[in-house]
């Protein structure tokens, strides 16, 4: 049976006590490292503005390594990382980014591609003057538009009961 890949997005934030610049790229790394590990594939980091070290909305305690207490942050150090993976594997994923001491806190998030909505076509004419086929007239976009303000007027009345 073939596995099914998907995109994810990983936003991770890294404490505050390892914000030298060998220790966050090792922390990187690290979450990179463990992806690739479990059969993913990381296709874009980015810690640059407006990630990078950010101020919190509200304090975090969290245990940090090495300390018997709680501590509390009021900053943290934000990487955004764009990878994909089996479905399957994501709960392996989490549990080691919960088991991770340089990982604060975590979301990660799966990134569905929709197809892009179909663009209204306007008839284009040809150098001689005559429209292509296949394509709407004006005549089919007056009675569209027609009916469009039909459904307005009808939303119109319900909202006023």
């Amino acid at each position: 049976m073939r596995e099914r890949r998907r995109n994810y997005e990983l936003l991770f934030i890294i404490p505050p006590t390892r914000i030298g610049d060998e220790e966050i790229s090792n922390t990187i790394e690290r979450v990179s490292q463990t992806i690739t590990n479990l059969g993913g594939v990381v296709t874009s980091t980015n810690h640059a503005p407006p990630w990078g070290r950010r101020k919190f909305a509200y304090p975090i305690r969290a245990y940090v390594e090495g300390e018997a207490s709680r501590r509390v942050f009021t900053e943290g150090y934000y990487v955004l990382m764009h990878f994909q993976m089996a479905t399957d594997r994501i709960a392996e994923l989490e549990r080691l980014l919960k088991l991770n001491d340089s990982v604060l806190r975590y979301l990660l998030t799966l990134v569905e591609t929709r197809g892009a909505a179909p663009a209204v076509v306007m008839p284009v004419e040809t150098l001689n003057g005559e429209e292509t086929e296949g394509e709407e007239t004006e005549e089919e976009f007056e009675e569209d538009e027609d009916l469009d303000e039909e459904d307005v007027a009808e939303d119109d009345e319900d909202d006023e009961d």
